[in-house]
């Protein structure tokens, strides 16, 4: 796959912006580690977790051989009043990511106690959505995102789907894409939420094959996902459960993935990423070491 790199998270050394997730690792210990696994970049994760100021993170990232990838941004898209509140979280990670080289923002729904309640239910996830009628004005606000960030910062932005949001099942991807354009508004392919919404993440590449911009390697372990749902587990509850496993010991077809990119000539980076709890004194190095050999041995990257 020319051209196409490998990069990391901070969600995989359990650096988290739901509130309450759990401890949180010494920014410098992370980025050494990822380093040390084999990874070439990182995503900024949560604000305030990196440096913010862009010298201070340029040096950080250059002296341990990274470049910063992209930034996720979950904003509050779902009603009109909040607008103000998701432009300006916009432009405040959007300037940051533009200082220190970086191509992309990724945009995602902020979600909301409702939404977390019901995430991974498909049946109730489609009863307490964006109504028909109002697709058309949310797609509108993230056009709007979408052309600050390329006008006044020169980056890209893909939208991430994401569990306990407003755009997590299938038929919310299809919405949104529909009302948004592709030549302002990009996919970022996180195979793991697309699976915890019920989608198929190769089926979903290869329907939108020119949208995808960024892409998110994730494996969902679907069976205990399920067991966990099926006990009134929320979102955040699921996901600190073991719902999201290293890269072939779940329910993500890693190779299809691979093959499905290949096919639509994806040559951008690929984000490897493990949403966990740690504790100070967990071994995180062995599993991203372990999750960057399994790419190595599937996409030959």
């Amino acid at each position: 796959m020319s051209g196409v790199q490998v990069a990391a998270a901070p969600i995989s050394w359990g650096v988290c912006e739901i509130p309450g997730w759990g401890p949180q690792l010494p920014w410098e210990r992370v980025l050494d580690e990822m380093a040390q696994a084999g990874y070439e970049g990182t995503e900024l994760g949560p604000w305030g977790f990196l440096p913010t100021e862009p010298e201070g993170l340029r040096a950080a990232l250059t002296a341990r051989g990274l470049a910063l990838v992209a930034a996720f941004v979950p904003v509050p898209l779902r009603e009109a009043s909040r607008f103000g509140e998701a432009e300006a979280e916009t432009r405040r990670v959007a300037e940051l990511v533009a200082r220190c080289a970086g191509s992309l923002v990724v945009l995602a729904d902020a979600g909301d106690e409702l939404r977390a309640r019901v995430a991974g239910r498909a049946d109730l996830t489609a009863t307490c959505g964006i109504p028909e009628e109002e697709w058309p004005a949310y797609g509108e606000r993230v056009m709007r995102l979408a052309a600050l960030v390329r006008h006044r910062y020169g980056l890209r932005v893909a939208f991430h789907p994401h569990g306990g949001t407003y755009v997590e099942n299938e038929r919310e991807v299809e919405a949104l894409l529909a009302h948004t354009e592709a030549q302002s508004v990009g996919l970022c392919l996180d195979t793991g939420h697309l699976l915890f919404g019920g989608a198929d993440p190769v089926a979903v590449c290869r329907r939108h094959a020119r949208r995808v911009a960024h892409v998110h390697l994730k494996d969902v372990d679907v069976p205990r996902l399920r067991q966990l749902l099926s006990a009134g587990a929320t979102y955040a509850d699921a996901a600190k459960s073991g719902t999201f496993v290293e890269l072939g010991r779940g329910s993500l077809d890693l190779p299809a993935v691979a093959a499905a990119l290949r096919q639509v000539g994806y040559d951008g980076w690929l984000v490897v990423e493990q949403d966990r709890v740690v504790r100070e004194d967990d071994d995180t190095l062995t599993p991203a070491a372990r999750n960057r050999e399994a790419v190595r041995r599937v996409f030959g990257v």
